[in-house]
């Protein structure tokens, strides 16, 4: 362990691997997922602990088929959400189907550790007849058994950013099986097409995305989908002109007064709650920073754990900025550089200190 401040401590994985994603259970247990093995086709490991930091529990694979996760992109690992009962759903991109006679394809995949279980369920693909499966999907889940697997992709026989859509599949019961793929953004089609999204399910099963969209080439900003009983609303959040997809992802966190976001724009990383004015948001941290995770202590301060000078198999630096509870950055920090492909995590403590794991 090496500690960077009083507040904030760095860790290393229970193993060597990549793109760690943490959830904490009610009961203050933490669920870690992180890629290990080749880039291409590698395996997903997952561990746990209890807040307090006692040692991780002997890492086992999500994946019941073998190297069928992509590391690479560093935009399309393991994303992990809790369900009923502190049940783990875990969705990934897979690597592609080669099978003879069809077009390669990659799948969708999703496994998840029943409450009481000692292993995940094997690996379902829930692609269904949408194509080109790029970006990262996302995950989300509440206490009810709901749950949204959530991916951008293009309709059948259809090709082209402009043409790719935000799907959904709900499940109610606890991820056991999921509907067929509903549109979320149909009235405006264009996704980035190698950027990933961002999921969260409220209680009340409001379903809300963060994605970056691309109406036209060079238009490249953020949208929120907000979603409730099949009304779903569309909120433009900001606008990056660029020729180009950054490879980027985000991140959504509930908070006392609102759901937080970030993402990142034109090389800097971008904050504010959700449903506040456009002024609310800000720029925080250096410049060149990618990959903003997001969590909350228990006092109401938000660590945003960022890296800088990452790209296409290159390597980049841990960076971290804390918020205050009105939203002012009160402390900063950088790390050590972190292997190719990765970026950073967090989670709190019951001290209001907090974990970054790398």
């Amino acid at each position: 362990m090496a500690s960077i401040n009083a507040q904030v401590q760095v860790e290393s994985l229970p193993e060597p691997g990549i793109q760690p994603q943490v959830v904490v259970t009610t009961a203050g247990v933490v669920h870690l997922v992180y890629l290990k093995g080749d880039p291409k086709a590698c395996d997903i490991r997952h561990a746990t602990r209890r807040v307090e930091g006692d040692e991780w529990t002997a890492p086992v694979t999500v994946n019941s088929e073998p190297r069928s996760a992509i590391a690479a992109g560093t935009i399309r690992g393991a994303q992990i959400a809790l369900g009923k009962d502190g049940s783990v759903q875990v969705i990934w991109n897979g690597s592609s189907d080669t099978k003879p006679g069809k077009m390669p394809q990659s799948p969708l995949l999703h496994a998840r550790l029943q409450p009481g279980a000692k292993a995940f369920s094997p690996q379902q693909n829930l692609m269904g007849d949408t194509t080109a499966l790029d970006g990262g999907a996302s995950i989300a889940a509440n206490d009810k058994g709901h749950v949204c697997v959530v991916w951008h992709a293009a309709p059948a026989n259809e090709t082209g950013e402009g043409a790719r859509l935000v799907w959904v599949r709900y499940s109610a019961d606890d991820g056991g099986t999921f509907s067929a793929p509903t549109a979320l953004n149909a009235t405006k089609p264009g996704v980035c097409a190698c950027c990933s999204l961002r999921a969260h399910l409220a209680s009340d099963d409001t379903l809300s995305v963060l994605y970056r969209a691309a109406t036209t080439p060079d238009a490249r900003g953020m949208t929120l989908i907000t979603s409730k009983a099949g009304r779903t609303a569309l909120t433009k959040l900001d606008d990056w002109r660029i020729a180009a997809c950054p490879m980027s992802s985000a991140s959504l966190l509930p908070s006392a007064q609102s759901l937080r976001a970030a993402w990142e724009n034109d090389g800097q990383i971008v904050t504010g709650l959700m449903g506040a004015a456009a002024a609310a948001t800000q720029k925080i941290g250096p410049k060149n920073a990618k990959h903003p995770t997001l969590t909350q202590n228990a006092r109401g301060q938000t660590l945003i754990t960022s890296i800088i000078g990452s790209g296409w198999s290159k390597a980049g630096s841990l960076h971290w900025d804390i918020l205050d509870a009105q939203g002012r950055v009160t402390d900063s920090g950088d790390g050590e550089k972190l292997p190719v492909w990765s970026y950073a995590t967090a989670y709190a403590r019951p001290d209001g200190g907090f974990v970054i794991l790398r």
